[in-house]
């Protein structure tokens, strides 16, 4: 195996891009580099693009080193690396229904995000075009046919407060044979929104992409900032952050956990866990201001400091969720009906948690060891 920025290092380098190196690509080069991922580890992170411009980022696994790479497109046309790997179909499809660049070889041309109702084909571009409206429905969902095979439609509206997503399951019984899910009805279009505004107001959209990973995204922005301008937030407001990520971290795990018990029709363990979630969320709202701490992370720092009695609180909440939540879990081990429709389910295998590159607690229970905490 070929180390990343070994194999870049003629290449070259985008002057002042931080924190990680960016190289420009030629074409034959992005073409002989999507031919060789399939016999290297490296790990498709994201792909994206802008007017003219495609960018892909790459971590090199053994180094723990990531890499921008950018290629100049030719009339909006690029080499697909959806083949090599297959993480990248929908970031694909979704640089191509916002910017308008088109993947040469893509597998799958379906629009992802325009679902016909926008105004404008491909915002992000420097030129968009009117768009010609069409049906929401109108999506050639894939076909997979057998015996004993039936379909199930699910969504766009569920019944707990989610992001609306449609769901086709085709199933035999209890196997699911194939599940396709078709997201995007809300794209609220952030990154057009974020253009021609301050820093600040930018950094407020951020925040609010998604409620319940307020810091998380702020976090991401904030740093995005610090590092384009060659700064460092302070070390205390760095620990802060670090505090407040993890305060949401548990919130969230907390609300999964309830509702995976949900899914399998143990409602108890749901409120049970609801109330756990419940009171790590009003002890952030005196802590920093807000509930979901938002706005509570800006770049440069954070907007305000943690008080005693704010300390306190959160000790005070360490010491007594923890042993409320081992009773949950035991709860949990000892009902033989909820496992029975829980462990099993979902198994996701290794080889297809590193290929797609999974992260977070996905991606550590099915072996990866990457934790953004560790390598943010």
């Amino acid at each position: 195996m070929t180390e990343l920025i070994a194999y870049l290092h003629d290449c070259p380098i985008v002057s002042r891009h931080r924190p990680w190196p960016r190289v420009e690509l030629a074409a034959e080069r992005w073409r002989a580099l999507v031919a060789r991922l399939p016999q290297e580890e490296w790990e498709l992170f994201a792909l994206w693009g802008e007017p003219g411009v495609v960018h892909m980022c790459l971590r090199d696994p053994a180094p723990g080193t990531l890499a921008v790479l950018s290629l100049a497109t030719r009339d909006g046309r690029y080499p697909s690396v959806g083949g090599a790997r297959p993480g990248a179909l929908r970031m694909e499809r979704a640089a191509r229904d916002l910017v308008g660049l088109e993947p040469e070889g893509l597998a799958d041309r379906r629009d992802w995000l325009d679902h016909g109702a926008w105004p404008a084909r491909w915002p992000l571009s420097a030129a968009p075009i009117a768009a010609v409206p069409r049906r929401p429905t109108d999506y050639a969902f894939l076909q997979v046919d057998g015996e004993g095979l039936h379909q199930i439609a699910v969504g766009p509206i569920h019944a707990g407060i989610i992001e609306p997503g449609h769901f086709r399951f085709h199933a035999n019984g209890e196997t699911v044979v194939r599940l396709e899910e078709r997201l995007g009805y809300v794209h609220k279009g952030t990154e057009k929104l974020m253009q021609g505004r301050t820093v600040d107001e930018a950094a407020k959209l951020a925040g609010r992409i998604s409620c319940d990973a307020t810091v998380a995204h702020a976090i991401a922005f904030a740093r995005a900032v610090e590092a384009a301008l060659d700064m460092r937030a302070p070390a205390r407001a760095d620990a802060l952050r670090g505090l407040m990520a993890e305060l949401e971290r548990i919130a969230n795990h907390l609300g999964d956990f309830g509702a995976i018990c949900n899914d399998a029709a143990f409602t108890f363990l749901q409120a049970e866990a609801t109330t756990l979630r419940e009171d790590v969320l009003r002890v952030c709202g005196p802590a920093f201001g807000h509930r979901l701490m938002m706005d509570a992370v800006v770049p440069g720092g954070v907007a305000a400091e943690l008080s005693a009695d704010g300390a306190r609180a959160i000790h005070e909440l360490v010491r007594h969720i923890g042993p409320r939540f081992d009773a949950l879990v035991t709860i949990y081990d000892d009902k033989p009906s909820l496992l029975d429709r829980t462990l099993g389910t979902g198994v996701l295998v290794p080889h297809l948690a590193q290929r797609f590159a999974a992260g977070g607690h996905v991606g550590r229970a099915s072996g990866r060891s990457f934790d953004s905490r560790k390598s943010p």
